[in-house]
């Protein structure tokens, strides 16, 4: 079983105000609005992070893996934070094979699929956290759960030249404490030594 270090959708709201006057007032209301111009429309604010990569896991002979497919709507409200997050990633993990970290038959299998409930992206930093909805025998007390483990992973994606690309998992807490809040991932604090993560962000930042 994978061993980690724990670290740690507003719904968009129209309001509409409508205000009765005098006959002469709503008349000069009216000249007045149609005189000035519309506001501009928002533009819609995406981003996400899809891809694989293999840890740089302690244990050469095991093989870690983080798929993850996962994406966000931004409304400004938070500026790091999805309104609104959609996707799914996958932590699997390979056990026992060959003691130089070379590909070949491992004995032992775990996995979790996650369906994403928070996306977090920050510059090159992303965090992801998910309900389990599969899990291999190893996880299954997180799986059956009421409700399903919340996990984690996370993210720094470096641009070429800038570093390296670094991943991290966040396991569920102990037993009887407080759930994992959403988009609670830990630091991505181990290196990568295979595959690789794109990082689409369509928000514009000012200043």
């Amino acid at each position: 079983m994978i061993e980690s270090t724990l670290r740690r959708t507003v719904p968009l709201v129209l309001a509409l105000a409508v205000a009765a006057a005098a006959p002469t007032a709503t008349a000069a209301a009216a000249t007045t609005a149609a005189a000035a111009p519309a506001p501009a429309a928002s533009a819609p604010a995406f981003a996400g992070i899809r891809g694989w990569a293999r840890m740089a896991y302690g244990d050469p002979r095991d093989d870690v893996r983080i798929l993850v497919d996962a994406h966000g709507f931004f409304d400004g409200r938070d500026p790091a934070v999805a309104a609104r997050s959609w996707g799914t990633f996958r932590i699997q993990h390979f056990m026992g094979g060959p003691s130089d970290g070379s590909d070949g038959p491992r004995p032992g299998f775990n996995w979790g699929d996650f369906r994403v409930d928070c996306v977090r992206v920050d510059g090159a930093d992303v965090a992801v956290t998910g309900r389990l909805v599969d899990a291999g025998p190893d996880w299954a007390e997180f799986l059956h759960g009421t409700p399903p483990a919340r996990m984690g992973v996370s993210f720094h994606v470096a641009a070429p030249g800038t570093g390296e690309t670094r991943i991290g998992i966040t396991a569920p807490p102990p037993a009887g404490a407080p759930e994992l809040a959403p988009c609670a991932a830990g630091p991505a604090d181990a290196g990568t030594t295979a595959g690789g993560y794109t990082l689409t962000d369509t928000r514009r930042r000012s200043g």
